[in-house]
């Protein structure tokens, strides 16, 4: 008995530990926070953005990069390239539905670090691709907005008010597999079409790795 007992209390840690969040609806039909979060933190248009980067790697260990993005939110296109702190690139790759990987110098040569960069640079500068599922709010009080993807991961894009957002990313079976948390500290940068100026992307799981981008620059595009 003490054995299914203990049985018991895991597959509930576990299950419990698997739940998405509950979204309750608005109550008040004129409430717009919800549809705000919808809108949610992402650039509009075409911006070349650079980020200096902490990265704090599987087991602790940490480096720091320079990161270039230039995007088009209409085309959900994206360019990528990382450089050290001296301007050497080490990894350059344009994404446009698939992956081009232009250079690539080890460590950043595995095709599993372009896909799974390319996936981070999805989940934090484009809209999700999916289906609105419902917006309200969390137990908390944020208002909220959930897709649902076609590979059947579910976002949260979460306005935590006072220009801070944050992004849950849960896998298919409601794992928690990417928290991104975005806040801009003077107002103009937030309201400069969905920039923000700090980024911070911690990837659950194993590996998990941590990222903190600061905005350097940012130049809007004109085609």
């Amino acid at each position: 008995m003490k054995h299914i007992l203990l049985f018991l209390s895991a597959l509930g840690l576990i299950l419990s530990c698997s739940s998405l969040p509950q979204v309750s609806p608005a109550g008040d039909p004129a409430d717009a926070q919800p549809d705000r979060a919808c809108r949610g933190p992402f650039p509009d248009g075409d911006w070349q953005l650079l980020h200096s980067i902490e990265a704090t790697l599987p087991g602790g260990k940490k480096g720091y990069l320079m990161g270039l993005t230039i995007i088009s939110s209409s085309n959900r296109t994206a360019r990528c390239v990382i450089m050290t702190l001296e301007g050497f690139v080490v990894f350059n790759a344009l994404y446009d539905k698939q992956i081009t990987i232009e250079r690539a110098i080890a460590p950043f040569d595995s095709e599993a670090f372009a896909s799974g960069l390319i996936a981070d640079i999805n989940l934090i500068f484009f809209k999700p691709d999916g289906s609105i599922l419902t917006s309200g709010f969390l137990k908390s009080g944020a208002a909220v907005c959930r897709y649902q993807k076609p590979d059947g991961r579910m976002v949260d894009i979460i306005n935590q008010g006072e220009h801070n957002w944050e992004i849950r990313q849960y896998l298919p079976d409601n794992r928690l597999a990417r928290t991104v948390s975005m806040s801009a500290k003077e107002p103009d940068l937030a309201d400069r079409k969905g920039i923000s100026d700090k980024i911070e992307l911690k990837a659950h799981g194993s590996p998990g790795y941590a990222l903190v981008m600061d905005l350097v620059e940012a130049i809007a595009l004109v085609k």
